[in-house]
């Protein structure tokens, strides 16, 4: 089918120019070009109605092709869309040279369907009519250019607009007659633009007074119903009289346009809220409290400020007893508590679950000011769990330490006072200080110990409690640092757990009783099974069932030689990941063990859900009371229990000979303590079973 009018598209992406050519092929004849050069020759060679033209191509950008298209009188009237995805860098530039309008990539359809539509309907054919028009007579070129839709008219511009000549369209985008129009207006157009637009528009035309470009802009009317409009604005100087500059003028109504992309422009602030501030209660989210504070911080040089953390004591209880409701409503309440007595003083934000953050000047009394409006706040709350609020307080000191590392600082010392029915808040000192930097230290220095081989295993018999055998034992890991000699595992290993080394620990020592199992095979010694422990933190990986199962085939190990230890934690934390993987395990010959069994809250809901093979006691039943009391009747009941499920039982932590005996009389089969072995080293472990074996 022939088309009237021939569009050209200049894009040096293919894919551009076919989803235009899509958009428009039903209305324009398409010519495509693919850099600027090869544009200007097809522009210099045949008649083109209207230009889609992209900024950035090789050879000739789309700046440079506009440029020539203006110098070229030939070319000079063809209007130029420019589409760009880089609008704030771009218009300016674009719109001084002489663009007719712009679209935005990615491209929208509707929208640019109707933008050109505006610049061809209203501008190109309007110029079209006027110049057929003008070959016949005046008063047809005045009837012709009254009946186009649009505004058209001539303005000579002082510090004012007098509107010389003007067609029917003109006066009635404004919503008046011609003879209305003309009385109210015609000397000053300024009175129908709204607010800042006036001395925006009078300022772009009385700068072009001395020059030919085309001026493009959009700004604000209001008609005569008090409607506001939107109005796209075409002007370009034609003469200078007396000195003032006199120019030709496009008005088109963009009003659809336009409110689409301010609603454009509404949704992505309120994309860019929501991913700034936490969507409760409204307060900064952690990312953006840190970049916040460090702005803060910046802007106030000379003051002394504090990083406060605090939080809920058992906010989850809460949650639990009376439901997330209630403890939504006390996060918001601790929200506006937030809001009223801060304000402009500092900062402040929800990081996550029941812990906030505040920056706010150094001090006692602010510190108490924000206590005591949390206190108001919460006054509110009718529940019989009362709400206690900890604050760890961190004085900063060094500004270049990021904000994050700052609220580590401060809930470090929120952790010490924890709990503590006597004191509601401490500060990070020296002594807290030392601790991070010891954890520091484990941090820089983790990695090389585990290339280096500092981490050992020992090893603590399990011997049975009828006969005295050695039947097991259980790996256990020691740190020999070339320095600081032998570091406690009581303050390595919670910091591993936290930092989430303890994955490529666990899996190491795994590796190490691997290796020692095989060279006391070489000596022709008989293996005893050995528990290892695995991590909560391991259960979240997919392929552990797969690494364990590879590790004992790599070293031809039977699969109950290598008992796993799990505790009660990992249970809470990843429940379904737990019971999928155990059951993997045990399908394929591994036993498990629960560690610790006795000393958390939940261990006994918790073995109806999971099926371990071996109980491991805690001993702290016996801690204070002897073999008399409670302890003693609770750990037998215990003994009772996992013999009715099918489970054997070792008791852990058996000191004396009196615990010893009592374990044995109340059906406990195992038993592990300092009473029987301490923690070895492998190759004195290798000793004790060659003793026993007689092997030399």
């Amino acid at each position: 089918m022939q088309r009237e009018k021939t569009m050209l598209i200049a894009d040096d992406v293919e894919l551009n120019r076919a989803l235009l050519e899509n958009i428009f092929d039903d209305e324009y004849s398409i010519l495509q070009a693919a850099d600027g050069v090869e544009a200007m020759e097809i522009l210099r060679s045949q008649p083109v109605d209207v230009v889609l033209l992209d900024i950035v191509m090789p050879r000739m950008d789309g700046f440079e092709v506009l440029k020539t298209m203006k110098e070229e009188e030939t070319l000079s009237g063809i209007p130029v869309i420019m589409a760009t995805s880089e609008k704030e860098n771009s218009e300016e530039r674009a719109l001084l040279l002489g663009a007719d309008d712009f679209i935005n990539k990615p491209y929208r359809a509707m929208v640019v369907k109707k933008r050109v539509e505006n610049i061809v309907v209203k501008h190109i054919l309007e110029r079209k009519r006027l110049e057929n028009a003008l070959f016949e007579t005046r008063n047809e070129l005045n009837s012709l250019i009254d009946s186009v839709p649009g505004g058209i008219g001539v303005w000579k511009v002082t510090d004012k607009v007098q509107v010389e000549y003007f067609n029917d369209g003109f006066c009635r985008q404004f919503g008046y007659d011609r003879e209305e129009f003309q009385e109210k207006f015609s000397s000053d157009l300024t009175a129908l633009w709204v607010g800042g637009d006036t001395e925006y528009i009078l300022n772009r035309l009385r700068e072009n007074k001395d020059s030919n470009d085309r001026i493009s802009l959009v700004h604000q009317v209001r008609r005569k119903d008090k409607s506001l409009r939107w109005f796209s604005l075409n002007a370009l100087k034609y003469k200078v009289e007396d000195g003032v500059p006199v120019f030709r003028i496009v008005n088109i109504d963009v009003t659809e346009s336009r409110e689409n992309e301010l609603l454009i422009e509404q949704k992505n602030e309120e994309l860019r809220y929501l991913l700034d501030h936490d969507a409760l209660t409204g307060l900064y989210n952690r990312s953006t409290f840190c970049r916040k504070t460090a702005d803060f911080l910046r802007q106030n040089p000379e003051g002394t400020y504090n990083m406060v953390q605090f939080d809920i004591e058992r906010f989850k209880v809460i949650n639990e007893l009376y439901g997330n409701f209630m403890g939504d409503r006390i996060l918001l309440l601790i929200a506006e508590g937030l809001q009223k007595c801060l304000k402009s003083k500092g900062t402040y934000g929800r990081l996550e679950a029941d812990h906030f953050a505040v920056c706010l000047p150094a001090g006692t009394e602010e510190l108490q000011q924000v206590r005591d409006q949390m206190e108001k706040s919460l006054a509110s709350v009718k529940i019989e769990q009362k709400i206690n609020l900890y604050y760890g307080v961190y004085t900063i000191e060094d500004r270049g330490m990021s904000v994050d590392l700052m609220c580590d600082r401060a809930n470090l010392a929120l952790r010490t006072v924890k709990g503590n029915s006597n004191r509601a808040y401490a500060v990070y000192n020296d002594e807290l200080h030392q601790v991070v930097l010891s954890e520091q230290q484990l941090t820089n220095s983790m990695e090389e110990a585990l290339l280096q081989r500092q981490f050992e295993v020992y090893y603590q018999p399990v011997v049975d409690l009828n006969t005295g055998d050695v039947v097991s034992a259980e790996a256990l890991v020691r740190w020999n640092h070339p320095e600081k000699g032998m570091v406690s595992p009581g303050f390595f290993i919670p910091f591993f757990e936290h930092n989430g080394f303890i994955i490529k620990l666990d899996a190491y020592i795994r590796e190490e009783v691997c290796r020692n199992m095989m060279e006391l095979r070489r000596r022709g010694l008989r293996n005893i099974p050995v528990s290892v422990n695995v991590s909560r933190l391991e259960f979240y990986d997919p392929n552990l069932c797969r690494s364990i199962i590879d590790l004992t085939e790599r070293y031809r190990l039977e699969p109950q030689m290598m008992r796993l230890e799990i505790t009660e934690s990992a249970y809470t934390d990843n429940p379904q990941q737990l019971l999928a993987a155990m059951k993997e395990l045990q399908n394929y010959g591994f036993q498990v063990l629960m560690d610790d069994f006795g000393s958390g809250y939940s261990s006994l809901n918790m073995l109806k859900d999971v099926p371990v093979d071996i109980l491991k006691m805690d001993m702290k039943f016996l801690e204070d009371q002897g073999i008399s009391g409670r302890g003693p009747e609770i750990l037998a009941s215990l003994v009772r229990m996992a013999k009715k499920l099918g489970m054997r039982t070792i008791a852990e932590g058996i000191e004396t000979k009196e615990q010893g005996d009592f374990l044995r009389s109340v059906g406990c089969e195992y038993g592990q303590g300092y009473y029987y072995a301490r923690p070895m080293p492998a190759d004195s472990f290798t000793s004790l079973l060659m003793a026993r074996e007689n092997v030399k």
